[in-house]
């Protein structure tokens, strides 16, 4: 039972826990090294969620990592309010970015079917 449970949960907590850990990191390299632009580095989470999960999951984890780097790592902090219009833009460009390489991501990790064309009249419709 537990297990069935598990296997129902997993592809919703595992993402979200992923992301809360890519968080944390990132918010520590905020206040020790003063770094900016860190948004990109959740591209790395959320392509990995692609290759587990597919590509739904993983443009929904883009989705929530964008709004978590606007209130956790753009200033002011803890709110969604953002006054710097680059980090607008880098966080806009995130996330068409992420949205992108989510379906590009678990297109190249899908198995391929078996194509029968073999001369280009099997092409035509």
């Amino acid at each position: 039972m537990s297990r069935r449970i598990w296997e129902r949960l997993a592809p919703i907590v595992v993402p979200l826990l992923i992301v809360i850990a890519a968080t944390d990191v990132l918010y520590f390299f905020k206040d020790a090294v003063h770094a900016r632009h860190l948004v990109f580095f959740y591209l790395l989470p959320t392509a990995f969620i692609a290759m587990l999960y597919g590509s739904v999951l993983s443009m929904i984890v883009a989705i929530d990592a964008t709004f978590l780097a606007a209130f956790f790592l753009c200033e002011p902090s803890f709110t969604l309010h953002v006054s710097d219009p680059r980090e607008v833009g880098a966080l806009l460009q995130f996330a068409c970015t992420a949205l992108i390489g989510a379906k590009c991501t678990a297109e190249l990790t899908r198995p391929q079917k078996k194509h029968r064309i073999k001369t280009w009249a099997d092409l035509s419709v």
